[in-house]
């Protein structure tokens, strides 16, 4: 019991020794699952195509090249602010999704969620209680449930992942098994370390799923010229020029949705949020999983339980069908 409660110390020492505190952010897509929401995949088209259409009309009004715009792409939509209580960081583009009354959000309080069994919401407990989980906000996003967090794992790690390959020639595979990290509490930041685990005592593979899908984004938006690519340059007037229109759809799948790519956590929570689904007539997955492991890389980001191998060090689980 002390030497719980001198760990747990120890790592509250370590993130108020960090100059951006790691808190992260969970959601709840069951709760919110049995809310009517209006699906926001058009409004959040639209602010991507806006600030794509944005960048490339200010490449064309200064002398920039292919990588020169790839910079400037990278800088305006791939940029992050932090909150000014938590100081957690976020992508910008979660910043312009909060300026549009037109995307319905599912807001759930933390004692209604299924995390609420006890205050894991006030970090000041984390020496008792053992978690911080700060509880993000959902919406419906090309007909999935996904929490809001999901856009910051596409826009921040997707970009991230896309340097780790493209400038210093690491593979996906390697990459995307560093953000996952290795079982047990370590302080290292990925998902089993202050992403995740550690912190909050959820391991959601759904985080995983997002930052795949951005660095496929990244790798699209960044390909000038390409017939992937969103942007190429008009032979004629040697201007960029956007060539086609995004759309989430092409990049958000069932493995986004926490209520099917099942989260794994520690065995305490693991419990709580057993008897929170319970209560509400769930368990996870909520719907047809065996899809997931038809998707693109799929051992990279879905659940390893629901690919079958429960031999996994992984497969600690709540309400898991």
């Amino acid at each position: 019991m002390f030497r719980n409660l001198l760990r747990r110390v120890v790592v509250v020492v370590v993130l108020c020794g960090i100059a951006a505190p790691a808190l992260a952010d969970e959601t709840d897509n069951f709760t919110c699952r049995l809310r009517q929401l209006a699906d926001s995949a058009g409004a959040l088209d639209d602010i991507m195509n806006a600030r794509i259409l944005a960048t490339v009309a200010r490449a064309n009004r200064t002398p920039c090249d292919a990588d020169c715009l790839v910079r400037l792409l990278q800088s305006e939509i791939g940029g992050s602010y932090r909150d000014r209580l938590t100081l957690v960081a976020h992508a910008r583009f979660e910043r312009w999704v909060d300026g549009r009354s037109d995307i319905a959000r599912c807001r759930t309080s933390f004692r209604d969620s299924i995390y609420g069994a006890r205050p894991y919401n006030q970090p000041w407990l984390f020496p008792f209680t053992g978690r911080v989980i700060l509880l993000a906000d959902s919406i419906r996003l090309s007909g999935r449930v996904v929490g809001i967090d999901k856009l910051n794992h596409f826009i921040r790690e997707g970009l991230a992942h896309w340097k780790d390959v493209h400038r210093k020639g690491r593979s996906l595979d390697a990459v995307m098994t560093k953000e996952l990290g290795t079982p047990g509490r370590q302080l290292r930041w990925n998902e089993y370390g202050l992403k995740g685990w550690s912190l909050t005592g959820v391991l959601a593979y759904a985080d995983l799923a997002a930052s795949y899908a951005g660095f496929r984004f990244w790798s699209d938006l960044s390909d000038i010229g390409s017939g992937a690519g969103y942007v190429a340059r008009d032979a004629g007037t040697g201007r960029f020029v956007v060539r086609r229109q995004f759309a989430f759809s092409s990049y958000v799948t069932d493995a986004w949705d926490e209520g099917i790519n099942c989260s794994a956590f520690q065995p305490g929570l693991a419990a709580e949020v057993a008897a929170a689904l319970a209560k509400r007539s769930m368990s996870c997955p909520v719907g047809h999983a065996a899809s997931l492991s038809a998707l693109p890389d799929a051992r990279l980001y879905v659940n390893p339980v629901l690919r079958g191998n429960v031999a996994t060090p992984h497969a600690v689980r709540a309400g898991l069908k």
